[in-house]
């Protein structure tokens, strides 16, 4: 019979595997996109034997699905995070709104091979069949906590998944060099997503008196 410690030492190897691949899973899609990911170009990357994916997951869906998720949780933790710390800063709704953006626009783009990654992801065929109900039920929590600023009536997941949507899609374009990195930046797609929230939110909100951007 194997020795507990023995058994305590193969299972974190195999963690190590497991977490070995999936970093390379990331920097391989970030870089050449989700088609030529493939588990030869993910294990070259790792500097790993390719039969050692098959130790550590159930095949490349598997491997893809959990890299996603391990950004999915990071980002939501961050956003929590977010939403407490901002509420304490004595902000105008706008003021409180902008932060909220800014810091979360500066996550994003700091974190260049994760946010690659996740949208090459999150917009696939791949995840869709193997990691959007994990996500949904993830963000579900988040959208709760953002619904009471929002007015009788309102799709707030229609809201959220649409300012979710164009912070990717500007983010991916700023990675892709097509849009300079700057604060003029930063502010233009601010805007963009404020424009279109701010008919929602109730009133109440809006007249919140407080330090604005």
């Amino acid at each position: 019979m194997e020795h507990p410690n023995q058994q305590q030492a193969n299972l974190q190897q195999q963690a190590n595997l497991q977490q070995a691949f999936i970093s390379s899973a990331v920097r391989v899609v970030a870089r050449d996109g989700l088609s030529r990911a493939t588990t030869k170009a993910i294990a070259a990357e790792a500097g790993l034997n390719e039969a050692y994916i098959y130790k550590c997951f159930r095949g490349k869906n598997e491997m893809l699905s959990m890299a996603f998720h391990q950004s999915d949780v990071r980002f939501a933790k961050f956003l929590r995070q977010l939403l407490v710390d901002s509420r304490q800063l004595g902000l105008s709704w706008r003021g409180y709104a902008f932060t909220l953006w800014k810091r979360t626009w500066q996550y994003i783009l700091t974190n260049k091979d994760n946010c690659k990654f996740y949208c090459r992801y999150y917009y696939s065929a791949e995840c869709q069949e193997f990691a959007y109900e994990k996500h949904m039920r993830y963000y579900r929590g988040l959208i709760r906590r953002v619904s009471g600023a929002f007015k009788p009536g309102t799709n707030v997941d229609m809201v959220v998944h649409q300012i979710f949507d164009t912070m990717l899609v500007f983010a991916l374009r700023v990675l892709n060099g097509e849009i300079e990195d700057n604060d003029d930046t930063t502010y233009w797609t601010f805007w963009q997503i404020y424009y279109f929230v701010e008919p929602h939110i109730r009133d109440e909100y809006l007249k919140r008196e407080g330090t604005s951007t």
